[in-house]
């Protein structure tokens, strides 16, 4: 990973969360645990998580950012904010997608090799992606859990908060921001300008923007 002093940022859920890092490690970070409120607290948790380590925005090299998918408007509020700043001062980042989490969270936490990863969405689907170790083995996909259940490989961890009743599973209710950290060392960094200004927030399903009404 970049050296230095880096930024954690998770807005893709309920919580809108901030780490710091030092060299890739862990050092610090805040919480709001309301929802529905990643737009006004943002900016003032990454001011306190500065403040708290008596460093100022320009010793901060680079930002570890979770792209998704989530929270829509969290995962665009999140987006915003970390691309605003990168291409600024100079920051490099890290988009970490969920799945690597939960591959990450399997590895680590249960010893599994093979890891199912799969986060519920409406409607009785869920959002999942089969890995082997650090390589994702195929694209990720949205489809009912029997589904699922019915394609797994018997060896597979299922990992995230969509478990399957015969199968072993790690549940997740939702991701926490030293998982991110540690997630961004296996991620090629995003220096270029015209590549961070190019990243885009995964959702489980295409993202349709519909234009509002005059009332």
């Amino acid at each position: 990973m970049v050296r230095g002093w880096g930024l954690v940022i998770e807005t893709a859920g309920p919580s809108c969360q901030v780490g710091l890092l030092e060299d890739g490690q862990p050092v610090g970070g805040l919480v709001w645990d309301w929802p529905q409120q990643h737009s006004e607290r943002l900016i003032e948790l990454v001011q306190n998580v500065l403040h708290t380590a008596n460093l100022d925005w320009g010793a901060i090299r680079y930002a570890v950012y979770h792209q998704g998918p989530g929270s829509h408007t969290g995962l665009r509020i999140g987006l915003s904010a970390v691309k605003a700043w990168a291409l600024s001062l100079g920051w490099a980042v890290y988009p970490v997608p969920l799945m690597r989490v939960l591959a990450w969270l399997g590895r680590k936490v249960a010893g599994s090799d093979w890891i199912l990863g799969l986060w519920e969405t409406r409607g009785g689907q869920a959002y999942g992606q089969l890995w082997q170790g650090e390589k994702a083995v195929d694209s990720p996909g949205l489809h009912p859990l029997p589904v699922w259940e019915a394609q797994a490989p018997a060896e597979a961890l299922v990992v995230g908060n969509g478990l399957l009743p015969r199968r072993r599973g790690l549940y997740v209710s939702y991701i926490r921001w030293p998982w991110l950290a540690a997630c961004a060392a296996e991620v090629e960094p995003l220096q270029d300008p015209v590549a961070i200004s190019a990243i885009t927030p995964l959702y489980f399903r295409p993202f349709v923007p519909t234009q509002r009404k005059n009332p």
